[in-house]
């Protein structure tokens, strides 16, 4: 494994969001620049691959949370589900 995969690896669980999708969007140029070996090419993608599952995952663990601090009218603790865009609408 390459130190770059092994930081990717090790790190996933305690990076931010926002830093595994810059990460990410690097992997991406490397990739479109085209100036990869195909090995290379191929560890790159795989790596992608990692870091959007990890992305993925921080955006559904984010989800649980905002399910989890959703409180009724009547102060009572209610676990509703995530539904992206209602935030705010009525407000």
């Amino acid at each position: 494994m390459s130190a770059t995969n092994e930081r990717a690896a090790q790190g996933a669980g305690e990076e931010s969001y926002d830093a595994i999708v810059a990460r990410l969007e690097r992997v991406v140029g490397e990739l479109e620049s085209g100036e990869l070996s195909l090995e290379q090419s191929i560890e790159k993608f795989a790596e992608g691959v990692r870091l959007a599952k990890d992305a993925s995952r921080k955006l559904e663990d984010a989800e649980r949370r905002v399910e989890q601090l959703v409180r009724s009218a009547g102060g009572e603790d209610e676990t509703v589900p995530f539904a992206p865009g209602v935030a705010g609408k009525g407000s």
